[in-house]
């Protein structure tokens, strides 16, 4: 296999552009997919919590079903224990005697030890028409 030659000019002007410290570019074969980067960025840039609140959003229905994501909504994560937002006060009741423990339960089985466990409590924009 040949040498990759690199355009000295080029890599200058994106030494510049991007304020890379290494003189020549790094070997073809080094390159990390984007996927394996992000983490480790997210987290320099205090923002894992941010992507871990979207991932568990993104999958909020698969994990509560459709009748409860209908009704109730992640919100932040405390010291292991999940706040829970949900609608109305019968479904708060309801998602209490029978819906806590399998939901916590799913939860656990996704994200592992991370959540502990769930606080319902009612939604504070429940009441308030979406514009």
């Amino acid at each position: 296999m040949r040498k990759q030659r690199y355009d000295k000019g080029r890599w200058q002007l994106e030494r510049e552009r991007h304020h890379i410290a290494r003189d020549i570019p790094p070997p073809p074969d080094q390159s990390s997919a984007i996927a394996d980067v992000v983490p480790s960025i997210m987290k320099g840039w205090g923002l894992e919590n941010r992507m871990w609140e979207q991932e568990l959003a993104d999958r909020w229905e698969a994990l509560a079903g459709k009748q409860v994501a209908a009704h109730a909504r992640p919100g932040a994560l405390d010291r292991g224990t999940l706040v829970v937002f949900v609608t109305h006060p019968a479904w708060l009741s309801e998602l209490k005697r029978y819906g806590q423990k399998q939901l916590l339960a799913n939860l656990q089985q996704q994200f592992g030890t991370r959540i502990r466990g769930i606080r319902l409590q009612l939604d504070p924009d429940a009441g308030r028409e979406k514009r």
